[in-house]
């Protein structure tokens, strides 16, 4: 019993996978009741049983398959992760439940399976219940029918589509199970009750007897409203608001009590079919017959194929159509033309909404056919067009339509009337706007008068249908003048049309209780119109704004105002005033005194009299009728009027009349009694600027059109130029103060003629004014001008160009004007209140109609068989296009026939068709519109051409048909959708990359959703694509495409993706989703504004009463919110006024109560909605500022950059209060970093370096829950992929370390080498490295042990990166802790142990010794150098611009150089707050006593006095170099920092050594490295040569303009447009010949810059990078070919050069287009290289790149392009000899061979690259002669180099004649072997053979050696290769170190006569182990003392590039003759080796 009950004892999950039935039970209802209990959706517990919840309901127990549906049911209901296993439970349900025996399991699964569709996972459970209809069981398949039928019955159609199922219905109908039948007929009866009567027929193939039993089930629903009684989740939150809403408004329920039969499309049930490939193949030929029954079978053909097959695939069926259209039009038979049509109607059925591309070339054929009166023709006519019409729309074809209604035929206009009729019917209103409306009322009410009865009718039809659709209201305005008679004919068709579409009914929304409410109503009232002129009172200035009490109102007036001054309102008029009545009104209203005094003769007296008026007016009532009139007329009426020849008189005149049009109203009739006069005073030289102010005070008070009118038709008959002139400049000022209210038509017929004028001046102001209009008109204005002279064009071009583009400014009148008339004008009409449209262009330009000139002709010589042909006719249409520039729509069949030409398969024309269509796009302006359905799919088409020149010229097309014609049309009848369904690859990246570009610039709902919708799973697809392109540019176009769908709707469209691409959908789209628009918080929650303007943050009162006031401006401006809401807000804002952080003493109790744990501890792997809350609490309850809070946690990323933007200013002013809610503002930061905004996290990260600075100046301590509630998150993100992120988290550690326990940092640090993030690791190591190097052994925790044996685990990492540094770090170690370092790190494998002794050797060598302990105090520089600011270095130093080791091998430390420079930065901060005598050594180690002392007699430039400065030693100069900081986080680089080093090693050296003493010191120091030979005589010499030979500081460092290196860096940038910006800066100095010099002293940083540039664009992809590849390209090559550049560059920097080079040459990236310029570009540069650059350098520095990449495998035809340089170097040799240093050639030369010696080639396929080396030196020897040897002083004696010389020059002394000194190797190779032919005789081959036998021999092997060896010296041009080919390697070995140890036993003995010892003795002397020891420290010894001059170039050599372990088996020359000094590899053998002799003698 104990036993059955032990399960009992294991957890949950574990008991519901038991093997136990009884446990799994146990564990189902656990499982359950816990699912029960568990409130939150996304807790973790659910995810541990998702992988169970299959396993629960296919349980094999049916007791426990009970309970696992129970359990199921629960998780399904409440889990967020259930979506997530629909597809393996339903499949388990299907299978294993819905048919089970067990009613309650049956009922279970069904349950689950509804749940699943409530969750919104319907498809999936649709597509396994339809899976099961398929089974054999019989009992599952009647299951599943039962199961979809009841969910469709709970949720409906539009959750559970009939589709689908659909197909299956009658075969299940026809099943021998009569349970799977009855189940069937119910779900038949059900869908019925859904779609309705679109079922039947579905069930028309079905026997008789079913069909009569269905119909009969069928006729009992009629009239039963079919509504779900179950909503999805999303749906049921809505579900209360809609129950609300119906509620109130039971007047529309009524109308829409029909609404419960969904309306679904018969077609949408139907599979599509492509009839094209089932066409007849002759159908054209016989369509083209004469015979009229040939051509009949043809079309019965046709329609018997549409008929069979109602849906249509898409395709092209241009040619069909046109065919078709063809018969209706041409063909004579009636017959066949009613077919034609029919055919035509049904395909455009069946295509539908794809049709719409060849709606518009068909509409017009079929209207005007309606001139024929058979009926039969009539009726097909009518079907097409009902047919054409549901794929496009009226405004599409409303050109058409008007025309057709102007037809003279009245069948035309009384058919294209009833058409109109029946479109009407099934139109949404929405689709017809304003303009529309008119244009079609304008029309029928034309033809309503027409004489034909028929014609009346049908037009009154459509007039009824209209206003039906519309509303009565809203065409009353438009019906005004249409008789009574004809009204009520009318209404009676009113009456009797029926709308047979269900009317959208309009959103209706909450309306806030402000100004809106009372605008919408007054815009409600028609316009009454008035005929007088309405009083207004204005304002005495014209600039002021009248307060006015309805801001509402006036917000509505503005732009009223403006839409009625643009659309030509009617002025104000009246009636104009006889003489004598405007002298009776004068008398009445002035006194007879200034009336007098106007006319008095005495200029004073009128003076008085106009003073005395303008005091008078202002008095008068602005409501008296005529008064302007009247006042204006007096002044100008009574003599001398406005003639008047005194200025001031004339001036108060001028101002009267400019005050009574400011506040009295004026009408035309007032205007035009002064405008004359006044428009001549402009010319006035004192009183021109009065004038124009009084025309302005007129234009703004009647119309600034009527105005311009009048002043320029009066001034252009003037003869005086300055009265023109000054009318066009009032012009152009009045159109910026009004904006372009003016007819430009006629404007610019009046300016041509001032420009056309010979005076200049009048010219010259016309031309300012059409400068004026461009920006209004843009660039159609300049067409007017084309016919103008050239020279007068030039000026209008340049004043064009001038204002092209600019922005136009903002009116300052007519605003204010309209803004009072606000309350007056209430009662005008609705549309003439609307917002004002822009002006038209389009309709104002003069356009020509082409039509007629599109003949038959033209269009069949386009389309001929001939490309030739083709080609004219193109050329002819392009010269028509260009003769008449301006272009209307109306272009007749030329459409089709471009969109044919356009897929045409020659190229060039497919290219002159894109063309054509881009000119017509730009000639026919937005009429391009109507013609995107029929060229669009040719665009994208070409977009997918092979050729780069089509796919240009259809993208260019495409966006030039956008650009006039708009955006939307190419998103409709899903033209692209199918483009990307079945387009080439090339037309899917090209579109993608369009859509990326274009759709974020379109307006929001622009595009409609339905369109988009078929985009999204193309869009899916190709995220997921094989090729890399179309992923990279699909995954770019997620966000234009989630900026209009919505991510929620992507979203829920992964749903039908295949589970293994969803991932990385999702992926992209979550990458997208920050960057969508911002969305506003909700009104609920407070906000701190976002707009850039707002700069201070709120921290007192005062600020927010500055905030309050802003906030009362921003609502007064935008006019639309009422007093209540401003007021609610101001509320809102008082809340703000706290400071953003509070000083309090909390933070202690927060440590407490995390510490006993009563809240959550800060540690997550993903943050979760309980760490947010908590932290909002907590924040809460600290007082931090709520509307700083409220943007903490927005969703929007923008919210967050603001609240680091405002913590960052408030930090220096509130440290305190930050300090007291650390811990806060790090925990939200912390949140931060699981976001996915980069710009977030690096603003963050900036402003964590401004904290933590500061906390370390205050010396504070991080508390606990401090640290590790940061550190560890913090740490996350030192591996992310972007630089500035890692070295922004680097920054951070390093203060940290001063803030915190470092101990603790360390454990932290080691956690993170768990990560799966190799980069993470990567730079956890590189922070172990320092804290170490910088710590001690002692900061390791645990332990050292432990610590140490986790990072040395780490060196078998497969990544790289991971392995250097981790081998970085125990190297570091090593040199804390010795050898013990072996112990502490545990076992290694073979592998890993022989990477560390070799990582460790090297990093002796290279390795300064300095106690870690010294570092901080070693690298204080003065306070001097941190603030020079030329130190400007970047990144690009190190940018492989010197020669660096490989990865592998790169020295001792492997640490990120800008890690050790924040270190370096972090400590200079801190030593900067200590006092002056704790200060250390500067630089070059001067006297801490000394530097003071200095620097207390410095002074300023100014104060400069001469002082006695003290003595210095300056032996301390030559001391060892210390590296100093600089500023911003550069450092040197390590590579330099190291030759510097070693340059001050050996100058030290020097000066304690003699030159006597060491006189081969120069030779210590590579030549190789200058171009020039080291001088040997003086020191001073030596040390100024070492400085030119080892690159210093100056290499690096700016060295005279810190602008001119910036420019220089900014080459290397990877923003691409930074980087061309500097190279199009740097080009114009370098092809100057006179700024050339300025970059003599840059040219290495130019050219590092390039190398940095070429790096980072080799990571791009090839189209990004072309655009940088270009312009750089160009700039090195004219860097080469310029005069005096490039002839200084070092031996590294030229190797990079060529290296680079070289591989773009032969990876043959840039020669994927369609020629090689690029490849022509680099050769020539390459070119350039070897001629210009110092001739050394360049031997040295191909020689070089030659050693280096030989042993490496790359690119194959990289070392041919690297030899064929070599070789043309060679070829040069003779000619440029004398500029070659051949003791740096030969140095290089013995390197190469020392590091692949001959032995190492044996094995290779090719030694060509040796023999092009041995090349060189057989054409130098050849050059020099025997005084070459005097070039060997570099090299041992004992090299192969050394030998092969000798041999070379003893053939040049044996032949007069040189053979095989020809620059290939090929032929050095057989002439060699000729020679060598030669000499070899028979006999003295015998002699050889014998002396082998000898050695072979173990008695006679040293007697055999000594003859060998005797042998050579006779015969030393022998090679004895030959006879050791076939040998052993051990032989070989054993043959030459005999002889190399016999020659220096004969040399010791000629030299010393010490030993004189024979054979035998020599013999004994080998076994005796001491000799040889005391022989060997005797060799060491010398050894040393030889190289301690030159052991830089010994250590060189013996680095990196040479293979240790690989030099045992080489071969040796059988010709080499070794000196004592021999190589440590040598050294270390011949030490193993005595060391086993010396074993076996004591063995003995």
């Amino acid at each position: 019993m104990a036993e059955d009950t032990e399960y009992k004892k294991l957890p949950v999950e574990e008991r519901c996978v038991h093997k136990l039935w009884k446990a799994r039970v146990d564990g189902y209802e656990e499982a359950a009741k816990l699912f029960r209990e568990l409130d939150d959706e996304k807790s973790p517990e659910w995810s541990k049983y998702a992988g169970l919840i299959k396993k629960m309901v296919v349980d094999s127990n049916a007791l426990a398959q009970e309970k696992g549906l129970e359990a199921a049911l629960i998780f399904v209901e409440n889990s967020s992760l259930a979506g997530r296993t629909v597809g393996d439970v339903m499949s388990g349900i299907v299978q294993k439940c819905i048919a089970a025996p067990k009613t309650k399991t049956k009922e279970l699964s069904v349950q689950v399976t509804l749940m699943y569709v409530e969750i919104e996972k319907h498809e999936a459970v649709l597509e396994e219940l339809v899976k099961g209809m398929d089974h054999k069981n019989p009992k599952i398949v009647s299951a599943c029918v039962a199961t979809t039928t009841q969910a469709m019955r709970e949720f409906g159609s539009k959750v559970i589509p009939v589709k689908p199922f659909i197909k299956k219905l009658a075969p299940l109908l026809a099943d021998r199970d009569k349970a799977v039948r009855d189940e069937t007929k119910q779900l038949a009866v059900e869908s019925y009750r859904w779609i309705g009567s679109v079922m039947r027929t579905h069930i028309a193939s079905l026997p008789q007897v079913t069909v009569k039993e269905l119909e009969d089930e069928f006729d009992k629903l009629k009239g039963e409203r079919a509504e779900p009684s179950r909503y999805l989740k999303s749906q049921q939150e809505k579900q209360a608001k809609i129950a609300d809403e119906a509620a109130t408004e039971d007047s529309y329920n009524d109308d829409d009590a029909e609404a419960g039969v969904e309306d679904l499309d018969p077609m949408d049930l139907i599979d599509p079919v492509d009839i094209l490939s089932k066409m007849p193949k002759d159908f054209y030929e016989k369509l083209d017959e004469k015979k009229w029954t040939l051509r009949k079978e043809s079309l019965e053909a046709l329609e018997k194929l549409l008929t069979d097959n109602p849906k249509v695939e898409g395709g092209e069926y241009g040619a069909l159509v046109s065919a078709l259209k063809k018969v209706i039009t041409k063909d004579s038979n009636v017959v066949l033309v009613a077919m034609a049509g029919k055919c035509l109607a049904m395909l455009a059925k069946g295509l539908s909404k794809r049709f719409s591309s060849y709606a518009t070339a068909c509409v017009p054929a079929l209207l005007e056919k309606f001139k024929e009166k058979k009926p039969n023709v009539v009726s097909a006519l009518r079907e097409a067009m009902d047919s054409i019409y549901a794929s496009t729309t009226l405004e599409a074809q409303q050109e058409h339509i008007v025309e057709a209604l102007t037809n003279k035929n009245p069948s035309v206009k009384s058919e294209t009337a009833l058409f109109l009729s029946r479109a009407l019917c099934r139109t949404q209103p929405t689709a017809l706007n304003k303009k529309l409306v008119k244009l079609l009322t304008t029309s029928l009410i034309k033809t309503l008068n027409e004489s034909d009865p028929t014609v009346r009718d049908s037009s009154a039809e459509a007039l009824g249908t209209l206003m039906k659709l519309m509303s009565e209201k809203a065409l009353a305005a438009l019906l005004v003048d249409v008789d009574p008679l004809k009204m009520s004919k009318i209404k009676e068709f009113h009456d009797k049309a029926e709308i047979k579409i269900k009317v959208t009914a309009p959103k209706k929304e909450l309306r806030p209780a402000t100004a809106p409410a009372a605008k919408a109503s007054s815009t409600a009232k028609p316009s009454g119109g008035s005929t007088e002129p309405k009083p207004v009172t204005r304002p005495a200035s014209t600039g002021a704004r009248k307060t006015v009490k309805k801001p509402g109102v006036v917000a509505g007036a503005a732009p009223a105002a403006l839409s009625k001054a643009a659309g030509g309102k009617t002025m104000a008029s009246e009636r104009e005033l006889t003489p004598e009545e405007v002298q009776d009104k004068a008398d009445e209203l002035l006194p007879a005194e200034i009336l007098n005094g106007l006319v008095d003769s005495n200029w004073k007296n009128r003076l008085a009299a106009m003073e005395q008026l303008l005091a008078h007016i202002p008095s008068y009532d602005v409501k008296q009728p005529g008064i302007s009139q009247t006042l204006v007329r007096t002044i100008n009426g009574r003599k001398p009027g406005l003639k008047e020849m005194n200025f001031q008189v004339l001036k108060l005149k001028l101002d009267a009349i400019r005050c009574i049009a400011e506040n009295f109203p004026v009408t035309p009739i007032t205007v035009d009694h002064v405008v004359n006069e006044i428009t001549e005073k402009l010319a006035d030289a004192k009183n021109g600027g009065a004038a124009a102010d009084v025309l302005t005070a007129l234009a703004d008070a009647t119309k600034l059109e009527y105005v311009v009118g009048k002043v320029l038709s009066f001034a252009l008959e003037q003869k005086s130029p300055k009265v023109q002139s000054e009318s066009f400049n009032w012009i152009s000022r009045a159109i910026i103060e009004f904006g372009f209210k003016v007819q430009p038509k006629t404007l610019i017929e009046d300016v041509r003629k001032g420009v056309q004028s010979t005076n200049p001046t009048v010219r010259g102001a016309a031309i300012q004014l059409v400068g004026t209009m461009t920006m209004y008109m843009g660039n159609a204005l300049m067409v007017f001008f084309d016919g103008e002279k050239p020279a007068l064009k030039s000026q209008i071009q340049t004043e064009f160009n001038k204002n092209l583009g600019e922005k136009p400014p903002k009116p300052i009148r007519g605003v204010q004007h309209s803004s009072t008339n606000a309350d007056e004008d209430e009662d005008e009409d609705g549309a003439d209140r609307a917002s004002p449209e822009p002006i038209n262009l389009a309709d104002l330009l003069p356009r020509v109609d082409i039509s007629s000139q599109i003949t038959e002709s033209l269009l069949k010589e386009m389309s001929d068989k001939d490309w030739k042909t083709r080609n004219e006719g193109l050329t002819k249409l392009q010269a028509i296009i260009s003769e008449a520039k301006l272009i209307k729509s109306s272009i007749g069949d030329l459409a089709p026939a471009l969109a044919h030409r356009l897929l045409d398969s020659n190229a060039k024309i497919a290219q002159t068709a894109l063309s054509i269509c881009e000119q017509l796009s730009t000639a026919m302006g937005a009429g391009c519109r109507s013609h995107v359905r029929v060229l669009f799919p040719g665009f994208l088409h070409a977009l997918g051409d092979s050729k780069s020149f089509v796919r240009a010229a259809a993208l260019n097309c495409i966006n030039s048909f956008g650009e006039q014609g708009g955006y939307k049309e190419f998103f409709e009848s899903e033209m692209i959708a199918d483009a990307l369904k079945s387009g080439s690859p090339a037309l899917k990246t090209e579109l993608w990359a369009w859509l990326a570009e274009k759709m974020p610039l379109l307006p929001p709902k622009s595009i409609s959703k339905e369109e988009l919708t078929t985009i999204v799973p193309h869009l899916y697809a190709h995220i997921c694509d094989r090729n890399a392109e179309v992923r990279k540019n699909a995954n770019e176009a997620v966000l234009a495409v989630m900026i209009h769908l919505g991510f929620d709707a992507m979203a829920r469209a992964l749903d039908k993706q295949k589970p293994a691409s969803k991932k990385d959908i999702m992926a992209a789209l979550e990458k997208a989703r920050p960057n969508l628009p911002v969305k506003p918080l909700p009104k609920g929650k407070q906000q701190a504004p976002i707009p850039e303007e707002t700069k201070k943050v709120v921290r007192s009162g005062g600020g927010a009463a500055a905030q309050k006031q802003g906030a009362a401006k921003a609502a007064g401006a935008a006019g639309d919110k009422a007093t209540t809401t401003a007021a609610s807000r101001k509320k809102e804002e008082d809340v703000d006024t706290s400071p953003l952080l509070a000083v309090n003493s909390i933070k202690n109790q927060r440590l407490i109560d995390e510490q006993k744990m009563r809240v959550l501890k800060w540690t997550f792997t993903t943050p979760r909605e309980e760490f947010t809350e908590l932290l909002r609490d907590q924040m809460t309850t600290a007082n931090v500022n709520k509307a700083m809070m409220a943007n903490m946690f927005h969703d929007d990323f923008r919210y967050h950059l603001k609240v680091i933007e405002q913590l960052s200013e408030d930090l220096p002013n509130n440290s305190k209060a930050l300090i007291c809610n650390l811990d806060l503002i790090l925990k939200w930061l912390t949140l931060r970093f699981y976001d996915t905004n980069p710009s977030v996290l690096i603003k963050g990260l900036e402003y964590l370096a401004q904290v933590f600075q500061m906390l370390v100046e205050m010396e504070y301590m991080m508390a606990e829950n401090e640290g590790s509630s940061f550190v560890p998150h913090l740490l996350l993100k030192i591996g992310d992929p972007k630089d500035a992120v890692r070295n922004g988290v680097r920054r951070v550690l390093r203060q940290i370390n001063l803030l915190y326990p470092f101990t603790k940092v360390f454990s932290y640090v080691m956690d993170g080498l768990k990560s799966k993030n190799a980069r993470q690791r990567t730079e956890c190591l590189d922070e172990l490295t320092f804290l170490i190097e910088n710590y001690g052994l002692g900061i390791c925790q645990p332990s050292q042990q432990v610590a140490l044996k986790e990072i040395a685990r780490q060196i078998s990492d497969r990544d790289n990166s991971v392995r250097n540094a981790a081998l970085n770090c125990i190297v570091m170690a090593y040199f804390l802790a010795g050898e013990k370092i072996y112990k502490l790190i545990g076992q290694l494998n073979e592998k890993d142990l022989s990477m560390l002794d070799e990582r460790i050797k090297r990093a002796k060598k290279t390795r300064k010794p300095t106690a870690p302990a010294d570092m901080p105090t070693g690298l204080k520089p003065p306070a001097q150098v941190v603030q020079q600011d030329s130190i400007e270095i970047e990144d690009t130093v190190g940018n492989g611009c010197d020669e660096l080791p490989p990865p592998e091998e790169e020295g001792t430390f492997d640490q990120a150089p800008s890690a050790q420079v924040l270190q370096l930065q972090q400590q200079l901060q801190l030593q900067q707050q200590q006092a002056a005598q704790q200060r250390t050594t500067g630089p070059f180690g001067l006297d801490p006593q000394v530097m003071s002392e200095i620097e207390k007699n410095w002074v300023r430039v100014d104060q400069m006095v001469f002082h006695d400065q003290p003595t210095v030693d300056i032996s301390l100069l030559y001391e060892p170099i210390k590296v100093i900081p600089t500023r911003d986080g550069f450092q040197y680089p390590q590579d330099k920092f190291d030759r510097l080093v070693s340059r001050s090693h050996y100058i030290q050296q020097n000066l304690t050594t003699s030159p006597q003493a060491n006189p081969s010191m120069a030779s210590g120091i590579s030549p190789y490295r200058s171009p020039m030979r080291l001088p040997q005589q003086h020191l001073l010499t030596n040390q100024s040569h070492l400085e030119n030979n080892v690159p210093n500081l100056a290499d690096v460092l700016p060295k005279h303009d810190p602008q001119l290196i910036k420019i220089i860096k900014a080459v290397s940038s990877t923003d691409t447009l930074k980087a061309r910006a500097a190279i199009n800066e740097l080009t114009e100095i370098i092809e100057a010949p006179e700024k050339q010099a300025v970059l003599r002293d840059y040219e290495e940083i130019f050219i590092q810059n390039v190398l940095a540039q070429l790096k980072n664009l080799s990571q791009l992809p090839l189209s990004q990078a072309l655009v940088v590849y270009q312009p750089l390209l160009s700039i090195l090559y004219t860097f080469f070919n310029a005069n005096i550049l490039g002839k200084t560059l070092s031996v590294a920097c030229i190797k990079n050069l060529m290296s680079s080079l070289l591989h773009l040459l032969a990876d043959q990236k840039l020669t994927s287009g369609d020629d090689s310029q690029y490849n022509k570009v680099i050769n020539g540069i390459c070119l350039k290289v070897l001629d210009k650059v110092n001739f050394t350098n360049i031997y040295c520095a191909l020689i070089r790149l030659l050693r280096e990449t030989c042993p490496v495998a790359g690119l194959p035809k990289f070392t041919d392009l690297l030899m064929k340089c070599i070789w043309r170097n060679i070829k040069m040799l003779p000619e440029r000899s004398n500029e070659l240093n051949y003791d740096a050639v030969i140095l290089e030369v013995h390197e190469f061979m020392l590091a692949l010696p001959s032995t190492w080639w044996q094995n290779r396929p090719s030694d060509t690259p040796l023999r092009t080396v041995k090349t060189i030196i057989h054409n130098m020897a050849k050059v020099k002669g025997n005084a070459i040897l005097q070039h060997l002083n570099q090299i041992p004696t004992h090299s192969e180099l050394h030998t092969y010389l000798i041999r070379i020059l003893k053939n040049f002394q044996k032949d007069s004649t040189v053979s095989g000194t020809g620059v290939s190797p090929q032929r050095q190779q057989f002439s060699a072997k000729d020679i060598g032919g030669k000499r070899i005789s028979h006999q003295t081959h015998d002699t050889v053979s014998q002396i082998f036998k000898l050695i072979s021999d173990k008695d006679t092997k040293q007697q055999g050696l000594q003859k060998l060896y005797d042998f050579k010296q006779q015969n030393p041009d022998i090679d004895l290769s030959t006879f050791l080919q076939g040998s052993s390697a051990t032989f070989h070995k054993y043959i030459e170190e005999g002889l190399a140890e016999i020659e220096r036993n004969q040399n010791a003995g000629s030299t010393q006569a010490l030993d004189n010892r024979t054979d035998v003795n020599y013999q004994n002397a080998v076994h005796d182990p001491d000799y040889w020891m005391d022989r060997l420290q005797n060799m060491m010894s010398t050894r040393h003392n030889v190289d301690d001059g030159s052991n830089i170039l010994d250590n060189r050599v013996a680095d990196e590039n040479l293979c240790l372990n690989s030099m045992n088996s080489q071969k040796v020359s059988l010709i080499r003759r070794e000196k004592p000094e021999l190589s440590p590899n040598r050294l270390q053998h011949i030490q193993a080796k005595l060391a086993q002799i010396k074993k076996e003698n004591h063995a003995q």
